[in-house]
Order: C-alpha cells, then sequence, then structure tokens
C-alpha cells in the first residue's frame, strides 16, 4: 500500500484546490514558519478520522475551515482526500486505488467517503486497523508529540504499543462486546421485573375469565327473553299508533272547514291587510339597514387594525433596509480602495507598454513598407494573370452563349403556346371553388352561433361546479379534522375510563379492600370523594401524598372489619378514616388571617376542594393546616417570614414541611391524576358528543352537496360532448373554407405567373437577333485584351526578388520584440479583468442600494397611504352612537302606526280571533292526539333503543334472529333466574376472557425471551474471555519484540548504552502501564525527565522506529521530529531512514538542512498572498 497524493481543498490555509503528490522513499515538506507545512499532517491526520481539534491545533471543528483573509472570503466546507495504491491488497477492499475523503461543513454536519461512497468513521477506523495508521497510530508524529512519547504517564502511552503490537482491533471487538453485556444485563432486569408482574397478574385474571363465563351463559337466556318480551310489547305499540292517526285525519278535515271561513274573512279586510304589511316591510327594511350599520361599523374597526399592523410592518422593514444599506456602503468603499491599487499597477504595465509598442512600431512599419511594395507589385501581377484567365474563360463562354441563344429562342416560342392553353383552365376551376366556398361559409356561421350559446352555459355550469367542489373541499376538511379529533378525544376517554375502572395508581391493597363488596361501611377511597379544579390538581395530589389512598369508613367497626379481612389475606396495610371519629384538623381564625394575608397564598387547601360536607371533617383533618401557595419563590419567602411553622405547597407540587424540609422533583405517576379522573371523564364525553354532533351535520351536508355535484358534473358532460361534436364539424367547415381560399389563391397566383411569363416570354424572343450581335463583338475585342495581359506578366515577374529578403530580415526581429509586448498585455488583461470584476461587483451593490432606497420611498407611500385610510375609517366610525339612535327612532315611528292601525281594525281582528279559536281548539285535540302518539312513538323508539343499549340489536335484526313470546309467564320466570345468578356473580370483567388469554401467550413468550437473553449472556461472557487471552498472548509477544527492537536500535542510534520497556504490572498485561528506561553511553540509568531534550526526542525516535521495524506502516509523517537533534544525530536519522524507505513511505515536515539533502523530493510551501499557502515540488532522484 502506498500513498500517491492528498488533494485538499478549503482545509485551514489552503483556500483552492492543492494537490501534493508523494514517491516511493523520502518526501520532505520545507518551508519559513507559519507557512502551514502542519497544516498538511493535520490534514492527513483529520482525514483518518481525528475527533480532537486540541489535537488539530484548534479550538473547534470549525477552525479546520478556511476562514478567509483581508482579501479572501471565507469558504463554506473544508475538504481533505488521500489517495492510496492498492494494488497489493493492504487494504481489505476489492480496489487497486483507494481514495478516503473527509468533508466538513460550516453548519457543522461531516461527511465520510471510500472511493466516492458515503461511509461511516467507524468503517475507515477498521479499513486501518493493525496498519500502525490511525488516531491511535505511530505513523503521524506531530509537533511536540515525539517529546510527548517520553513525558507522558506509563498508561497514556500505551496506545501506540496496542497499535503496534496488532490487538486494537481486539480491543474494539472487546468494547463493542462489553456494551453489548451491559445492555443484555439491563434487558434481563428488566424481563425478569416484566414476568414477575404478570405472574401478580395471572391467577386473579383466570377466576375473573371463568366468571366471566358463566356470565355470559346467563346473559344468552336473559337476551332471548327479553328481546322475545320487547317484540310483544313493539306490536301492541303499533296498533295503537294507526288508531291515533285515524283519528287525527278525522279532525284535520275539520280544521280544513274552519281554515276556509277564516280566509273568507281576511279577504273582506285585504286593503288593511297590505298597509299593514307595507309597515311590517319598511319596518323590516330599517332593522336591516341598523344591521348593516352596525356590521359595517365591526368592519372599519378590523380594518383599521390590519392598517397599524401593516404600517408597523412597513417602519421595520425600512429599519432593517437602512441597516443593509450601511453594509453596501462600507463594501463600496472596500472595492474602491482595490480599485486604486489594481488601477496604480495598470499605469506601470501600461508604461512598459508603450516602450516596446514603440519600437515594435517601427520596425513593423519597415516591414509594412516593404510589404506593401511587395504587395503593390504583388497585385498587378496576381491581377495581370487573373485577368488574363478571365478573359480566356470570358472568350469561351461569348461562344458558348451565341449557340445557346439559337436555341432558347426555338424553346420560348413552344412554351408560349403552352401558357395560353393553361390560362383557360384555370380560370373554368376558380368558377367552380367560389360557389362551393360561399356554401361551407353559410353553415359554418349557423354552428359558429349554436356553440356559443352551448359554452355559455356550460361555463355557467362549471362555475357552478368550482364553487360546488370548493364547498365539498371545506366540508371534507371539516369532517377529517373532527374525525381525527373524536378519535383522540375516544382515546383519550378509553384511556382514563380503563385506568378509573381498574383502579391503576391504587394500591393492591387498598384495591382489595373496594373490591370485596360484603365490606359493611366502607364508603370509598379519598381521592375519588374529593374533586377539585384542574388547576389545582397536582397541588392537592402533593398535599395528600399517600394519604390520597387513605379509605374513608361510616364508623370504627367498619375499619375493624376491614383490617381483620387485610390480615387474614395477608393482603398489606391499609390507613382508614371513620366518618364517625375523625376530627378536624384546621387553623385558629388568628392563624388564618395571618396566612391569608401573606403574598401569593391561593388558599387553604381544603377549600378548594369539592366534595359532600358530610366529609368535612375528613378534608379539614387531612388538609386543614396545608396551604397552597402559587409558586417556589413565594412559598420560600412565606417559609421564612413564618420560620417554617406551616406546611405549605405550591401549584407545582413543591411540599414545604414545617421545620424547613422541601419535597420537590418529579414523581412516577401518569398524567392524570387520581384526583382528577372523573371530571376528565366528564369533560372528555361532552367534547365527544359536541363533535359527534357537528361530524353528523357535515355528512348531511356533504350528502346533499354530493347530490348537486353528481347532477351538474353530468350536466357538463352532456355539454362538452355536444360542444366538441359542433366544433369538429366547425373545423372541419373551417378547413374546408381554407382549403377553397388556398385553392383559389394559388389558382390566380398561377394564373398570374402565366401572364407574366407569357409576357415575359415574348419581350425576349424580340431582342434574341440583336443580342447575337453584340456577343460577336465582345468575342473580338477579347481576343485582343488577351495579346496585352501575357506581356504585362513578363514583366512584374523580374520585379518581386530583392524586396523578399529585405522582409525576412526585418520579421526576425519583430518576433522578438512581440514575445515580450505579448507578457505585459497577458498582465495588463489579468489586471483589467480584476478591475472589471471590481467595478461589476461596485455596479451590482449600487444596484441592490438603489434597489432598497427605491424600496423605502415606496414605503414612505404605502405608509402614508395606510395612515390616510386609518384617518379616513376613523372618521367613518366617529359618533357611531348617533347613527343607531337615529335609525332606532325610525323603527319606533313606523312600529307606532303599524300598531295604530290594527288597533283601528278590532271587529275585523275579532272576526279573526272566533276563527282562530275554533281553529286551535281543533289543533288542540289534534295536538293531543300528536302528544299521546308521539309518547307511543317515543315508548317505542326507547323500548328500541334499549333494545340496542342492552344486547346491540336492532328491530330488523331481533325479528330475524327471535320470535314473539307465546308463554309470557314462562319467559318473565327465565328473566328472573337470570337477572338472580347475573346478581350472585356481582361485577364481571368481561374483557378477563381475552386478557387471561393474552396476558398468558405474554407470560410464555417472556419466558422464553428471558432464555434467549440469558444464553446470549453466557455467549458474550464467552467472546470477552476468548478476546482476552488472544489479547494477552499476542500483546505478550510483540511487546517482547519491540522492547528487544528498541535496545538494539537505541544503541545503533546512540552508539552505545542501553533502553529497555517495563510493563508497570505484569499481572495485567492488557491494562497496565508501560515505563520507557534509558541510559545514553557514559550515563548511570536514570529517570528520563533528568534527559536532555535531544536524548528524549532520539530515545522517542528509537521507540518510533523499533515498532516500525516490528509491523512496518505503509507511510509515516514526521511533522519536525528532527528539530532537537544536532547535525551528527540529523545523519544517524536519515541513514536510518534511508535504510528503510524500501519498506515505509516517509513524509518529512523538516528546518534541517541534512534532513533535505538525504530526501528523494521536495515540497516548499510559501505564502505569496497573506493567510494561503502554495506548494512547489522538486525531484531531486531519478
Amino acid at each position: 500500500m502506498i500513498l500517491n497524493k492528498l488533494e485538499l481543498q478549503g482545509f485551514k490555509s489552503f483556500a483552492t484546490r492543492t494537490v501534493l503528490e508523494f514517491n516511493k522513499g523520502i518526501t520532505a515538506i520545507v518551508g519559513p514558519n507559519g507557512s502551514g507545512k502542519s497544516n498538511i499532517a493535520d490534514a492527513i491526520r483529520w482525514v483518518l478520522g481525528s475527533q480532537s481539534s486540541k489535537q488539530l491545533r484548534g479550538i473547534n471543528m470549525s477552525d479546520m475551515i478556511f476562514s478567509g483573509t483581508q482579501f479572501r472570503k471565507p469558504v463554506g466546507f473544508a475538504e481533505a482526500s488521500l489517495f492510496f495504491d492498492n494494488s497489493d491488497k493492504g487494504l481489505s477492499v476489492d480496489f487497486d486505488e483507494v481514495k478516503i475523503t473527509r468533508r466538513l461543513y460550516r453548519s457543522g454536519e461531516s461527511e465520510y467517503s471510500i472511493n466516492n461512497k458515503n461511509c461511516r468513521l467507524k468503517d475507515i477506523q477498521m479499513l486501518f486497523f493493525d496498519t500502525g495508521v490511525g488516531k491511535e497510530g505511530y505513523s503521524i508524529v506531530g509537533q511536540n508529540e515525539v517529546k510527548d512519547i517520553i513525558d507522558s504517564n506509563s498508561v497514556e502511552r500505551r496506545g501506540i504499543f496496542e497499535e503496534a503490537a496488532g490487538i486494537m482491533k481486539y480491543k474494539q471487538k472487546k468494547l463493542e462486546a462489553l456494551r453489548k453485556l451491559s445492555n443484555t444485563e439491563d434487558n434481563l432486569i428488566r424481563i425478569n421485573d416484566i414476568t414477575v408482574e404478570i405472574e401478580n397478574q395471572l391467577e386473579p385474571l383466570r377466576i375473573q375469565s371463568e366468571k366471566a363465563k358463566e356470565y355470559l351463559r346467563v346473559y344468552e337466556i336473559l337476551k332471548t327473553n327479553e328481546v322475545g318480551l320487547y317484540l310483544n310489547n313493539l306490536e301492541m305499540y303499533k296498533k295503537r299508533i294507526i288508531k291515533f292517526e285515524q283519528d287525527i285525519q278525522i279532525i284535520s278535515d275539520d280544521v280544513k272547514v274552519k281554515e276556509d271561513e277564516l280566509e273568507k274573512i281576511k279577504i273582506n279586510n285585504k286593503d288593511s291587510n297590505v298597509i299593514i304589511g307595507q309597515y311590517e316591510e319598511e319596518e323590516n327594511r330599517l332593522k336591516e339597514e341598523l344591521n348593516n350599520f352596525l356590521r359595517d361599523l365591526e368592519t372599519s374597526k378590523h380594518e383599521i387594525i390590519l392598517c397599524n399592523e401593516r404600517l408597523s410592518n412597513a417602519t421595520n422593514e425600512q429599519i432593517k433596509n437602512k441597516k443593509e444599506i450601511e453594509e453596501y456602503e462600507l463594501r463600496e468603499k472596500e472595492l474602491s480602495k482595490d480599485y486604486l491599487t489594481k488601477e496604480d499597477r495598470r499605469k506601470y504595465l501600461e508604461k512598459q507598454y508603450l516602450s516596446f509598442k514603440e519600437k515594435l512600431d517601427a520596425l513593423q512599419q519597415q516591414a509594412d513598407d516593404i510589404v506593401q511594395s511587395l504587395s503593390g507589385s504583388g497585385k498587378v501581377l496576381e491581377n495581370s494573370k487573373a485577368s488574363l484567365m478571365n478573359h480566356l474563360e470570358e472568350a469561351s463562354d461569348l461562344k458558348l452563349n451565341i449557340n445557346n441563344v439559337i436555341n432558347e429562342k426555338q424553346s420560348l416560342k413552344n412554351q408560349i403556346e403552352m401558357l395560353e392553353s393553361n390560362i383557360s383552365k384555370i380560370i373554368l376551376e376558380n368558377d367552380s371553388v367560389l360557389l362551393a366556398k360561399q356554401e361551407s361559409q353559410k353553415s359554418h356561421l349557423e354552428i359558429k352561433k349554436t356553440i356559443s350559446d352551448i359554452t355559455h352555459a356550460r361555463d355557467k355550469a362549471k362555475k357552478d361546479f368550482s364553487l360546488y367542489q370548493k364547498s365539498m373541499e371545506q366540508l371534507r376538511a371539516t369532517e377529517h379534522s373532527t374525525k381525527t379529533n373524536i378519535e383522540i378525544l375516544q382515546s383519550n376517554y378509553k384511556l382514563i375510563y380503563d385506568m378509573e375502572k381498574h383502579m391503576q395508581g391504587y394500591r393492591q391493597d387498598v384495591k382489595a379492600v373496594l373490591e370485596k363488596k360484603d365490606l359493611d361501611g366502607i364508603i370509598d377511597v379519598v381521592a375519588k370523594l374529593f374533586n377539585t379544579d384542574e388547576s389545582y390538581n397536582t397541588a392537592i395530589e402533593a398535599a395528600l401524598g399517600g394519604n390520597i389512598q387513605n379509605v374513608v369508613v361510616e364508623d370504627e367497626q367498619s375499619a375493624k372489619n376491614a383490617i381483620s379481612f387485610l390480615k387474614e389475606n395477608k393482603l398489606g396495610r391499609v390507613t382508614f378514616l371513620p366518618v364517625s371519629s375523625v376530627r378536624p384538623n384546621e387553623f385558629d381564625k388568628n392563624q388564618e388571617n395571618e396566612i391569608m394575608s401573606l403574598n401569593g397564598v391561593v388558599d387553604i387547601a381544603y377549600k378548594l376542594l369539592d366534595y359532600d360536607r358530610r366529609y368535612d371533617n375528613i378534608a379539614k383533618n387531612l388538609l386543614g393546616k396545608i396551604v397552597v401557595v402559587d409558586t417556589y419563590d413565594n412559598a420560600v419567602l412565606i417559609a421564612k417570614k413564618t420560620q417554617s411553622r406551616y406546611k405549605l405547597v405550591t401549584l407545582t407540587g413543591e411540599f414545604f414541611n414545617t421545620g424547613g424540609s422541601i419535597t420537590g422533583g418529579t414523581q412516577h405517576f401518569s398524567k392524570v391524576g387520581l384526583l382528577g379522573r372523573q371530571k376528565q371523564l366528564e369533560r372528555l364525553d361532552k367534547e365527544i358528543t359536541d363533535h359527534k354532533e357537528k361530524l353528523s351535520s357535515t355528512n348531511s351536508q356533504i350528502f346533499t352537496l354530493i347530490k348537486q355535484i353528481d347532477k351538474i358534473s353530468s350536466e357538463i358532460d352532456d355539454l362538452e360532448k355536444t360542444i366538441s361534436e359542433k366544433t369538429m364539424i366547425a373545423a372541419r367547415l373551417e378547413s374546408s373554407i381554407s382549403s377553397l381560399d388556398d385553392t383559389y389563391s394559388n389558382n390566380l397566383d398561377a394564373l398570374n405567373n402565366i401572364k407574366m411569363k407569357k409576357s415575359d416570354l415574348s419581350d425576349r424572343i424580340k431582342g434574341f437577333d440583336e443580342k447575337i450581335s453584340i456577343l460577336n463583338q465582345k468575342l473580338e475585342a477579347l481576343v485582343q485584351q488577351i495579346d496585352l495581359d501575357k506581356l504585362t506578366i513578363s514583366d512584374y515577374e523580374a520585379a518581386q526578388k530583392e524586396d523578399t529578403v529585405k522582409r525576412d530580415n526585418i520579421y526576425l526581429d519583430i518576433s522578438d520584440l512581440k514575445v515580450s509586448v505579448n507578457s505585459i498585455e497577458e498582465s495588463l488583461k489579468s489586471n483589467d479583468e480584476s478591475l472589471i470584476r471590481i467595478g461589476f461587483e461596485k455596479q451590482a451593490l449600487v444596484v441592490k442600494r438603489n434597489d432598497i432606497i427605491k424600496r423605502n420611498a415606496q414605503l414612505d407611500v404605502i405608509k402614508n397611504d395606510l395612515k390616510a385610510q386609518i384617518e379616513q375609517k376613523s372618521k367613518t366610525i366617529a359618533n357611531p352612537q348617533k347613527t343607531q339612535d337615529g335609525l332606532n327612532q325610525k323603527i319606533k315611528e313606523v312600529a307606532d302606526k303599524r300598531k295604530r292601525l290594527i288597533a283601528e281594525n278590532e271587529d275585523y281582528i275579532q272576526s279573526i280571533t272566533d276563527a282562530n279559536k275554533d281553529i286551535m281548539m281543533l289543533q288542540n285535540k289534534i295536538s293531543s292526539l300528536e302528544v299521546v302518539k308521539a309518547k307511543t312513538d317515543a315508548e317505542m323508539s326507547s323500548m328500541k333503543e334499549r333494545m340496542w343499549d342492552e344486547y346491540n340489536m336492532t328491530h330488523n335484526e331481533a325479528l330475524q334472529k327471535h320470535s314473539e313470546i307465546e308463554n309470557i309467564t314462562e319467559a318473565r320466570k327465565q328473566i328472573s333466574y337470570a337477572k338472580g345468578v347475573i346478581k350472585q356473580l356481582g361485577p364481571v370483567n368481561l374483557e378477563s376472557i381475552e386478557d387471561y388469554a393474552r396476558t398468558n401467550e405474554r407470560y410464555r413468550f417472556f419466558l422464553t425471551q428471558k432464555e434467549d437473553i440469558e444464553k446470549s449472556k453466557e455467549d458474550l461472557y464467552k467472546t470477552i474471555n476468548e478476546l482476552n487471552t488472544v489479547m494477552k498472548k499476542l500483546f505478550k509477544e510483540k511487546f517482547a519484540i519491540i522492547n528487544e527492537n528498541f535496545n538494539e536500535i537505541f544503541i545503533k542510534l546512540f552508539d552505545g548504552g542501553q533502553a529497555r520497556l517495563e510493563l508497570t504490572d505484569e499481572s495485567d498485561v492488557l491494562e497496565c502501564g508501560i515505563d520507557v528506561v534509558a541510559q545514553p553511553p557514559g550515563k548511570k540509568l536514570q529517570n528520563m525527565m533528568l534527559l536532555s531534550g535531544g536524548e528524549k526526542a532520539f530515545t522517542a525516535i528509537a521507540l518510533i522506529f523499533a515498532m516500525l521495524r516490528l509491523n512496518p506502516s505503509p507511510f509515516c509523517i514526521f511533522d519536525e521530529i528532527d528539530t532537537s537533534l544536532d547535525d551528527s544525530n540529523v545523519l544517524k536519522y536519515c541513514n536510518y531512514l534511508n535504510d528503510h524507505k524500501e519498506k515505509t513511505q516517509f513524509v518529512l515536515i523538516t528546518h534541517r538542512k541534512g534532513t533535505m539533502e538525504n530526501s528523494d523530493s521536495i515540497y516548499g510551501v510559501t505564502m505569496q498572498e497573506h493567510g494561503i499557502t502554495k506548494v512547489v515540488s522538486m525531484q531531486l532522484t531519478e
């Protein structure tokens, strides 16, 4: 495996993409301090997965991203890639080249990839395990790290030994196994807890299940007989209803007769009714006007609020725009400064350019003069030769033209005869086309009118359809929202109901007492007897504490019986509160007045309860001396002020005891406390009912709307179909008319062309004889010109040779000057591009700034407009009471007129009143019958509802499954028997049948899980022991080799002495520390801290080389580890590197001349631009 190259972009000082290619052997990276050399080592360490910003010489990971300079903007991400030649398959992947990439964004997101495929950091770490490459490896040694190998304590330096010994992958597996073992033990504890809990539930559930099965058997007997009796009663009710309907019909006929008489009376006094009706209409109109005025008043107030909000938004936007303008102006100043710098450089380059250009222009003028001379004579020569060729071609063409003219004359005569025949045919065809076009146009107009009428009807239908669709969408959204709310509310209701039903949260001993129905005198648990507002639930429950599960009984005897029951069954202990003997425990009047005067006091706790006054002493006994305070801080102040004489509880549940102790934090109970369940159920039940009514109303509206949508959709389809058919007919007619127009137009064009062609041909024939004579004369003149051209060409060819030699010499001088001029032009071009870029950026900033200024002006206009609107609306709603009073006065006047007119028609009214009385009496009879009928209907409905509520059965289902009872007495006996058995059974949990089966199955499942987990735990212990055995053996073997190598290399580098490695605890080779012992030649064995800096560095280098000899790393990065060495030791260091460079690539960051001289290639690192690192490579060996 070979490191081929490193690519950097945006990493620290490498702002732009930089590539460093590495060859086999030794590569040195040199450059001045602060130029960015060590950033190369940091980049390699970073790509390999380092997570320590300190190790990478930064405060946090964002420091790895180029942060910008005075002239460069920061970049958005840092990226580094390492390319490896993997043809020897040193890395366990099936690629000959492997690319490892890491990318970090300013947002903190980080990406890793192998060969451009995203991966995890763990994948990269696993790839390099036991290669010596990695965060714990010895392949990358940074500044000061070589000294840390010696100076660090014995435990801290273990990492590089484990990497060299090749146990890191086993250690990683062991850590994973230990994590799994910890999780397994946690799972086992949870499983044990669950199985114990299920075992406690299983036997009670079995008893309840058998009891429920007996209940279902008896319940079926009760159901059969009661449903039969219901059917008997329903049949009797049906007969009664038929009789009531017949009586109602007879009386209704009498009412009709009376109503006819009343109508005759009304006709006789019709005019008075009309006037009264007009007054009523006027009164209604004025009331409508008053309502509209009040509605407009509210609208104006709302619009003023909206205008004020928009005014505030416009002001805020102007403030934001002002800040942006200031930022743009600051950037413009910076660009102007850059522009002046570039302009100065441009002037200098132009000055040099003019100097060279003058010299070039002088030589160019000489060359141009000669070229012009050559060009003049050359042009004349070329023109003469071209003239000769042209004249020869013209002579040939003239001879050919003479023959063509004679032939063409005869051809034209034949064409004229054919054209005359075509003219007659076209005239006949156009007459036929005009007649067909008139018929098609008439039909097309009729079709267009029909389409227009149908389209209008369709558009109206579509508009209605769109409105219905919008309404449907709104109703569907309402339906979905309501259903969702119902499901949530029902889920919450069931949760709380089940908790209350199964008494979840109560202790087992309390449950046992409450469920024992034959214990006399048991009233209930405290939690169920007291209620309070939900906002006080937490405080009251905290105040009650364990007392919330105390059981209230009638007297001491009842408590005694219950205690005996608990003792006999060994069910635990319960606190009982006899109503007859419990005494109140409350503050006296002075104490209560003192407490209520304190800031933050809500009330005495028992006063916040809602309960039967029969339990007043119990409430006062439990809560009579506990004060509820609104906040913790107020409670602290009250406790200090009263010297902790009173018990306090906050609304959030913190409890301040007398004496100063405070109880608080979280408790492991459900969100619904024991105290608040019944109120929650009542509230949820009401909300569910309201939502169901809303859902029913919505569904009804949807059903009606669906019918309307279907109807109008069908109409639209029919209209669309008709339009489509008519449009196709119109299109065919249009196509036919267009075709006829084209035919007619084409025929006219053809006719005109033929006539023009005939005229042209006639004219051409007339001039043919004259043309033949002219062509013969031209031919004689061309023969004379050809002889003259041949003489001119001979004279000019002799004069060109001398000027050609002078021209070539001058061109050589011009070529040299052009090279210099082009170089300056390139620099000018680069500088001008920078000036243009700055200019464009300034222009863009000016445009943005002007846009914002323009926007601010628009905002001023908007603000003024809004202020005007607010002022106008304010005037509109000014003094609304006056308008309202005026309208009320008009309404009163019209009402008074109407009442006076009614009073004048007392006789008419008396007649109507008598008739109405007769009608009323008859209608009262009908109403009485309908009430009786409705009552009977209600009883029938009630009976059906009872049948549904008790047996979940409709009337039709009952008729199908059951028949009427023939022996009613026997049926009632069966019902009595069934009810007696059900009463003896007492409360029955029907769900216990399914609960028992489910719990039993769950119990067996968890037992199986427990066995699997215990087996997994044994396997993990076995795996960890095996890994420990392998690691101990491997580490001991490799440690001995490293120790031997260390001593040998130390002696070689130091020319004598000795060194060794020692384990601090040989009984624990996997966890103990490692000490380094060294004795340079001529010195006593001594503490490493007493060695010089150079001796420490050389000892550390010897240790690194010892590891490399055992497990050669494919490449090593040494960052200035030779800094502390003198020249002779640098030479020894380099000789060792040269001896091993065939197995390992070495990349050395150095300032030492000796190291540079021994390198095969060098990269120079510099900062031509402040803050930006540039690299230059140099190959020193072939």
